[in-house]
């Protein structure tokens, strides 16, 4: 089942709207997941964590996580998946709108197998996840 880890440049907000509108989902923010201890590590370390607790990685950070992936790639190294988000579709300081595209995520995709899965968020369409 998905379940996601927010990277250091995501509000710790969005996970606790997110559990608040659906307690269902798993998503923890990289400030508070074993008690902030991965706060500013390398991204090979937290995405070696996220892997062995099957969390997917939310990030902005495509300059290197991207090399990192194509890495893991060519020796055959797993990751529990990566959730890409562009600066231009949903800006960090719009909270509302990452918390809303997150749900549609889940819900369309949380029953899927992520390992080594890469996408991009899309902001919500309108109308979605206004429960």
């Amino acid at each position: 089942m998905l379940a996601y880890l927010l990277d250091e440049h995501l509000s710790p907000e969005i996970a606790i709207q997110i559990r608040l509108k659906r307690p269902g989902i798993v998503i923890d923010s990289i400030q508070t997941w074993h008690e902030g201890q991965f706060r500013q590590m390398e991204d090979e370390l937290i995405l070696l964590a996220a892997a062995e607790a099957g969390l997917t990685l939310v990030t902005y950070d495509r300059s290197t996580i991207l090399p990192l992936l194509e890495e893991w790639g060519e020796a055959g190294r797993s990751h529990a998946g990566v959730l890409f988000i562009s600066h231009r579709a949903i800006p960090s300081s719009a909270i509302g709108t990452l918390v809303n595209a997150l749900i549609a995520h889940w819900e369309a995709t949380q029953a899927d197998d992520w390992t080594d899965r890469i996408e991009f968020l899309r902001p919500a369409e309108s109308g979605e996840n206004r429960r």
